[in-house]
């Protein structure tokens, strides 16, 4: 998979800090869309989604920023939208994991992530991230009414 290009409305994320590596959408609407060579796919959430801008555990915090750089942010919050399930979706989730993984992986690597760290950072969601893609909590659920995915070709 190749990722070409992610882009924002509005163009940076705007959030507000909730303690315990969580982060709140404080814009009304943000949509991000990741332009790969699979097509385009379209990510558009309300205020009040919850973030923690990360994939993976504090393990991997002193290699890996949590939040900073605004390409890479924009791309953990995708991942962390694709390990929702999705309320207009059925409560399905927009893309499979190991699709998600892959994303993530390629758009680091676009973000300029250099190879050594993108691939700690796949390898950290492909060996722990199921039980985040599979078990629902109340934050969960509440992310869920808060986004839409679409996928144009």
């Amino acid at each position: 998979m190749k990722v070409f290009n992610v882009i924002s409305t509005p163009a940076r994320l705007a959030v507000t800090p909730l303690g315990n590596r969580l982060y709140e959408q404080a814009s009304d609407v943000e949509t991000i869309t990741v332009v790969t060579d699979c097509g385009n796919l379209v990510f558009t959430s309300l205020k009040g989604f919850v973030t923690n801008f990360r994939s993976g555990g504090p393990l991997v915090d002193p290699f890996i920023d949590q939040i900073g750089d605004e390409a890479k942010s924009k791309l953990y919050k995708v991942h962390d939208l694709i390990y929702t399930p999705c309320a207009a979706l059925g409560m399905e989730h927009p893309l499979s994991r190991k699709f998600g993984d892959e994303l993530l992986h390629a758009g680091l690597l676009w973000a300029r992530m250099d190879r050594i760290r993108a691939g700690l950072v796949y390898r950290s969601v492909r060996l722990f991230g199921g039980p985040a893609y599979d078990e629902d909590d109340a934050l969960t659920s509440a992310n869920s009414k808060l986004f839409t995915f679409s996928w144009q070709s």
